[in-house]
């Protein structure tokens, strides 16, 4: 058995949830993939989380003595202090005892959950480009939009603990389509990945049920004017919707994940011409918008940095 002392981090999606085994560098040592079934209990996802948490730790050699902790991300709104999971409206969980349920199997083993876009933003602070900056922005542009506020290097979670919440910024007052909030004109509903595969039906010679973000890129990559045009216009929106957290928060940088930002070179032009024009003072106007450094596996890092940045505030 390893001496090494590593955390699990557990990445609970939608459509599949990612465990790992993640060491202090930020590298990943082990991980195991499977679906995220909706029709589950909470319970019942929680024991195949505790299933697969323990297949990977027998995979790296390790046993509990080898847990600084575990660290948790939850696809909705979350009490980090209680553990508790308050709503995941993919699947209609409500009031979960994340921690509560894993307590369990790991007494005395510390314990963090947060929402899964907060937790890609300590990921960036713990281990990515976030680790230059005091303060920054992390925004999620992937089947929605979700944001994530880093202040003096500490997590801004807000009275209600959904500080950052970009996607429901108003962008489109004069003709905003219906957002799955409830309001109209919701950068979610004008710039995500679903948005942007919305705009492109009928628009490119692809079967409509088939459109994706991922493919209307493609088509804008082989310089399909319609493509190009959808990416144009959600760049815009994204540039509007910066420019307000811009002017409030005066990040240091927006670092951007989700699937959405590996179209990033579409849309960064258009992002910054908007976002240039709306803001105020110089210093505004030059803030970096970066990609994230994590890649695919921002969910999980992130999850695993529930842990470690709480480490970090130690040695401060």
């Amino acid at each position: 058995m390893s001496n090494q002392k590593v955390v699990v981090g557990i990445d609970n999606g939608g459509t599949k949830t990612l465990i790992g085994i993640v060491e202090q560098s930020g590298k990943i040592l082990v991980k195991k993939q499977f679906p995220t079934d909706i029709n589950d209990s909470p319970k019942t996802h929680i024991e195949k989380c505790m299933k697969v948490v323990n297949e990977c730790m027998e995979k790296a050699g390790m046993n509990d003595q080898s847990l600084l902790g575990i660290g948790v991300n939850v696809p909705g709104l979350a009490d980090p202090k209680k553990g508790v999971l308050i709503h995941a409206p993919y699947s209609g969980w409500r009031n979960v005892p994340v921690r509560e349920h894993l307590q369990e199997k790991w007494p005395g083993i510390p314990i963090h959950i947060a929402n899964d876009v907060n937790a890609c933003a300590l990921g960036e602070l713990v281990f990515g480009r976030g680790k230059q900056f005091e303060n920054f922005l992390w925004v999620t542009i992937s089947t929605g939009i979700g944001g994530g506020i880093i202040i003096d290097r500490k997590m801004v979670e807000g009275e209600h603990f959904i500080a950052g919440e970009i996607g429901h910024l108003v962008v489109e007052w004069e003709d905003g389509k219906l957002c799955g909030c409830g309001n109209r004109g919701c950068l979610e509903a004008h710039a995500s990945g679903t948005a942007i595969a919305n705009m492109a039906k009928g628009k490119l010679e692809i079967e409509p049920s088939s459109i994706t973000a991922k493919s209307v890129a493609e088509s804008a990559y082989n310089g399909n004017k319609a493509a190009l045009d959808k990416y144009r216009q959600a760049g815009n929106y994204i540039g509007r919707a910066f420019s307000y957290a811009a002017n409030v928060l005066n990040p240091g940088a927006i670092i951007i994940g989700g699937g959405v930002s590996l179209s990033f070179d579409l849309l960064e032009p258009h992002i910054r011409e908007t976002f240039q024009s709306a803001v105020i003072d110089e210093t505004n106007k030059n803030i970096p918008i970066l990609q994230t450094a994590l890649g695919y596996e921002a969910g999980l890092i992130g999850a695993a940095s529930l842990i470690y940045a709480n480490d970090l505030k130690g040695d401060e």
